[in-house]
């Protein structure tokens, strides 16, 4: 009779944990409200232990489990669960679990914010001296996706690179160290192997930079310099506007911590008038017939990367010569930290990396392009250029290579008003680059057509499910994303009226395209199909 009570006293204490942390129904949805998610509980665990009960209760009732924010930074569902199914978040789970100075190592809980960390190493002067542009992703979103900056000095410039160990509860409910093998398999995990609940991180003494930002109004030659420009400097990000032919080029490079200087990149810290106006821009630019208001903003646009965006943090002062901390000067500060202008204005990225020594062609090749569609320029960050080695990791976009990253950004209108002014030349682009420059679409950002064969594009994707299988047997780690980019869901079931101009195709008929427009090949790379 004791035994049985203490089991219905356990049960109890589990189903009143359980209560402590489930909260209820909501929708998720991205960062710009174009994109949600319907799950059907949402859990915010305080501990690993809570995690492994949902976990274990997700099994006895044969659901699945997907770890994000309610506020997801990506423009897809890479990290929603099934609409019905268990989201987790771990905003809870956000703290500092062991510093060791002395081994420059620090183990943290995966839900801990990018910027939160170095605001912390700062004071202890060391450093992740791999720094992405946006500070404001956690520790476990910034290992799903593989996010990144850009580097050619470092071992790599995703901070998946710089993980030493992860802990995960894995699809039994069980608490895995993974390291070595096990953990080049995890460092980009798409979060299907497990939920990733600590991280520990090699860490680097801190130092400062110095940034260099030129303005380049001809970009002729410009395929034979980048790779010259990316190896002889610490970190390199270039922003090329073909339609106008020019491009930008700002650098950082390293100097002693002690140097005199404190800024920070202000690129996104704009004013609110400046936000309003922005989005004036955005909607005349579909309205406005032609592409000359397009190029009239790229030009903006270019002359404001041209010269210095960073300010000093303490007296707001513009800098023409700035230095500062390597974090600081290297992402963006919003003027609130839920708050950047990407958030509210209609920007879409897709992104892809191709072989860093393919980058002198595929310029070419964009040249080719853009001379068959004149007077298409990209308004809001050009064409955007960064940088990275090779990385241990299997499913890194720079697995393996060597790798150029390559950024384009259009502004979105609301669905089923238009597509984006000359969306067609962002497509020609995007399919030659790959299916002929064997391109790897960055994991969170980008349309559902551009996912197209991805096993073909990692040559361990099948040690990776093979892993998966061995520590999530049941499958419990999965949803919509991952069956679309395994190919268990493939593209073609989306092939429906209108498709393209919800990116969710590349059109193969004239029903594909919006009103209006014929499904065409490209006209440099024919092999591309294109809605004009």
């Amino acid at each position: 009779m004791t035994a049985f009570i203490s089991v219905i006293l356990i049960a109890i204490a589990s189903t009143v944990a359980f209560a402590w942390f489930e909260s209820n129904q909501e929708t998720l949805t991205n960062y710009q409200n174009t994109f949600e998610c319907k799950p059907g509980i949402i859990y915010d665990p305080r501990s690993i232990e809570e995690v492994q009960t949902i976990v274990r209760q997700a099994i006895t009732e044969n659901r699945t489990v997907m770890t994000g924010n309610r506020k997801f930074a990506s423009q897809i569902d890479a990290a929603c669960t099934k609409d019905g199914e268990i989201q987790i978040t771990l905003k809870n789970m956000d703290k500092v679990v062991q510093f060791d100075a002395e081994n420059k190592t620090i183990t943290v809980q995966a839900g801990m914010r990018f910027n939160k960390l170095n605001d912390f190493l700062r004071e202890q002067a060391l450093a992740v001296n791999m720094v992405t542009e946006l500070g404001t992703f956690t520790i476990g979103g910034m290992l799903g996706s593989g996010t990144h900056g850009s580097t050619l000095h470092k071992q790599s410039n995703m901070i998946a690179d710089y993980v030493t160990e992860l802990k995960i509860v894995d699809g039994l409910g069980e608490v895995r160290v993974l390291t070595g093998e096990s953990l080049n398999a995890a460092r980009v995990n798409l979060g299907v192997l497990g939920v990733v609940v600590e991280v520990t991180i090699q860490l680097e003494p801190a130092f400062k930079v110095k940034a260099d930002v030129k303005g380049h109004k001809s970009d002729k030659g410009l395929e034979d310099k980048i790779l010259t420009i990316a190896q002889q400097n610490y970190s390199t990000n270039i922003a090329w506007f073909p339609g106008l032919g020019r491009y930008t080029v700002t650098t950082y490079n390293p100097v002693p911590l002690e140097t005199p200087g404190n800024a920070y990149n202000a690129q996104a810290d704009v004013s609110d008038f400046q936000e309003y106006m922005y989005g004036l821009l955005f909607n005349a630019l579909h309205e406005f017939p032609g592409s000359s208001l397009q190029c009239l903003a790229a030009t903006v646009r270019y002359n404001s990367r041209a010269s210095s965006y960073y300010r000093d943090i303490d007296t707001g002062k513009k800098l023409k010569n700035p230095i500062g901390h390597s974090d600081r000067m290297q992402y963006f500060q919003c003027k609130k930290p839920d708050q950047c202008i990407w958030d509210r204005l209609p920007i879409a990225l897709q992104e892809v990396t191709i072989p860093l020594e393919q980058l002198p062609n595929w310029i070419k090749d964009v040249k080719q392009i853009i001379a068959k569609h004149p007077r298409t320029c990209f308004p809001l960050n050009g064409i955007y250029f960064r940088f990275s080695k090779a990385s241990p990791s299997y499913l890194g976009m720079n697995a393996g290579r060597d790798s150029a990253y390559i950024s384009t950004e259009y502004t979105l209108r609301k669905k089923g008003e238009a597509v984006p002014k000359n969306y067609f030349v962002n497509l020609e682009i995007e399919q030659m680059s790959l299916r002929k420059y064997q391109a790897r679409p960055h994991w969170g950002k980008n349309s559902i057509a551009i996912f197209e064969d991805m096993p073909s594009r990692y040559p361990k994707w099948d040690e990776f499910v093979a892993f998966k299988q061995q520590i999530d047997p049941n499958n419990i780690f999965t949803n919509p994303f991952w069956e679309r980019v395994s190919n268990q869901d493939p593209l073609a079931n989306y092939l429906n009226p209108g498709c393209n101009a919800s990116g969710e195709c590349y059109c193969q008929t004239d029903e594909h395209c919006q009103a209006g427009a014929q499904c065409v090949p490209g006209k440099h790379f024919t092999d591309a199909k294109i809605c004009m």
